[in-house]
């Protein structure tokens, strides 16, 4: 897989991409609710501050938490299956429909559906790939 993450240092911004079958992979990977993902690196983020080498997640109780600090060179998520299942279905779905230039902001809000307050927010984005014909 070639999933990329970046961040922006000064706003915690992270920015999730990859093709849409590796978009749909990682749903897959996030129901398990456990594992981590090596990330492919990118030599030049901008507008980003820099590229983030693996994507954890574990299963806990409640909403997601997405983390990443400064140091850590990790996109961290953390939460119970039923959220796990809800995100997994978010970026599915995303990754079927959506055009080449659209993105996915995850965000948290008041009542959110899987992710915790305080959480990190998320924007996913679509590698060019050729848009599926099904």
């Amino acid at each position: 897989m070639t999933l990329k993450v970046l961040r922006g240092d000064a706003t915690g911004e992270l920015e999730l991409s990859g093709t849409r079958s590796e978009l749909r992979s990682l749903g897959g990977q996030l129901r398990s609710g456990q594992g981590e993902i090596l990330l492919e690196k990118v030599s030049d983020p901008f507008p980003y501050s820099r590229s983030l080498s693996r994507m954890t997640f574990r299963q806990a109780s409640g909403k997601i938490t997405i983390s990443s600090s400064g140091d850590s060179g990790s996109m961290d998520l953390q939460g119970g299956p039923e959220s796990f299942s809800l995100l997994a279905e978010n970026i599915e779905g995303f990754a079927a429909e959506a055009d080449q230039d659209d993105h996915l902001h995850v965000d948290h809000f008041p009542d959110h559906d899987c992710l915790a307050e305080g959480s990190g927010s998320v924007v996913v984005a679509i590698d060019g790939d050729v848009i599926p014909t099904s």
